[in-house]
């Protein structure tokens, strides 16, 4: 395809805006996951909050269902006291005190029970009391981390938008047929689209050219792509002494 030095020399120009701008993309990438970071620690903290929480109201639900059990146990034990008198053999009497003596160890073992469970919630509560010291501290850093990060963010992406403006001028001078050749080339993961000929090879991929190849590119006169790695290739000695 038909070119001309300046326009070559055009595309080296432009290659050197998106070098600056890829750069700054790249600042820009590495920011929204180290907010994310942020907010996960702080989501991680919340958690340990919510976990003690429901772990006093899970004790709290057992505790009170003990207490229920120990009530009717001890329910139990009282009623049949009253009936003791009305039993008129002394076998009953004796069974009746058998039983009413399990019921109230059984209410004493169950009160044993509830007093472990109330030194679990105590302990359960100062496990929250402590996430929660630790959540807000983490909130406090979190917070801060946050706020520098977007503001390293939006401070980015104004001099990237700066730096487009720039490269898009810098793209102004560049034929539509090379700039797609270029494009595709840097589409293909080649920041370095168009590479210079150093001595008789290819300096993108090392590999050595074809005398031919070699002519043209000293002519300048049309695009020239590198067979190995389809880069497109010039001469730097060529350039304007003004580029």
């Amino acid at each position: 395809m038909a070119l001309t030095k300046e326009a070559l020399f055009a595309l080296v120009a432009l290659q050197e805006k998106d070098a600056v701008l890829d750069g700054i993309q790249k600042e820009i990438d590495a920011v929204p996951p180290k907010i994310a970071a942020a907010k996960a620690d702080l989501e991680g903290e919340k958690k340990h909050i919510e976990a003690a929480k429901a772990k006093i109201v899970e004790l709290e639900k057992r505790k009170k269902a003990k207490e229920l059990d120990a009530s009717s146990k001890e329910e139990a034990a009282r009623k049949h006291s009253t009936q003791l008198n009305e039993l008129k053999s002394n076998d009953a009497y004796k069974a009746m005190q058998a039983e009413i003596d399990k019921e109230k160890a059984a209410a004493g073992d169950i009160e044993t029970e509830i007093l472990q469970l109330m030194e679990e919630i105590d302990k359960a509560r100062a496990e929250e009391k402590a996430a929660a010291a630790e959540f807000k501290k983490t909130e406090e850093f979190a917070k801060k981390d946050i706020e520098k990060l977007e503001a390293e963010l939006s401070h980015a992406k104004g001099v990237h938008a700066s730096a487009k403006a720039e490269r898009d001028a810098a793209a102004v001078p560049v034929p539509a047929s090379a700039m797609k050749v270029y494009e595709h080339a840097r589409s293909r993961g080649k920041a370095d689209a168009i590479v210079p000929v150093v001595g008789d090879h290819c300096s993108g991929c090392q590999i050595n050219l074809a005398p031919i190849l070699l002519g043209e590119v000293a002519k300048a006169k049309e695009l020239v792509i590198c067979e190995s790695c389809q880069r497109i290739l010039y001469r730097p000695a060529k350039a304007p002494s003004a580029a």
